[in-house]
């Protein structure tokens, strides 16, 4: 009787491994190329991609072709990129009354920000705070609240992005 309670324990112990194996491959980032961090935000939604001015989905840019660098792989960036996401780091900690919840560089192919009707790239996200701002190349996006900590941002340019909340 021992023995049968012993196998059935270990059978137990190794399907609740096997729960949390699954779990641990479970996709929760919206994903990128370059370089990525635990300090950027996990997307909500796979509406990532190009809208022209009426809020319609006009492309979708694959993965692969975004470029997204953390602060902490600056060097991975061109001279005069590095430079200007370090200063724009630099800026963003220093807005009055924010908090800097994310920093990264973001870039996408210029083949997409040249398309005919490109208006925004939607960039969606989780933030906890409020009042939640982001700025690319410290010039204010417009941010759409999903409800919750859903959010996402009209990105019209490209760069330093930081996510700031009070």
């Amino acid at each position: 009787m021992k023995k049968l309670v012993v196998v059935l324990l270990v059978v137990a112990v190794f399907m609740s491994l096997g729960v949390s194996a699954m779990a641990a491959g479970s996709p929760t980032n919206s994903g990128s190329s370059s370089s990525t961090s635990s300090a950027t935000p996990a997307a909500v939604a796979n509406d990532r991609g190009i809208y022209n001015a009426q809020g319609e989905k006009i492309a979708t840019v694959s993965r692969g072709e975004i470029q997204k660098v953390a602060v902490g792989r600056a060097n991975s960036l061109d001279d005069e990129d590095k430079d200007a996401f370090l200063a724009a780091y630099e800026d963003a900690k220093n807005v009055e009354g924010k908090v800097v919840k994310y920093f990264f560089w973001f870039d996408i192919p210029d083949s997409y920000k040249e398309m005919d009707g490109f208006a925004y790239y939607r960039y969606d996200f989780t933030c906890t705070g409020k009042n939640v701002e982001v700025q690319v190349n410290g010039n204010p996006m417009e941010v759409v609240s999903l409800g919750g900590i859903n959010y996402y941002a009209k990105l019209t340019e490209f760069g330093p992005v930081a996510i700031l909340c009070d």
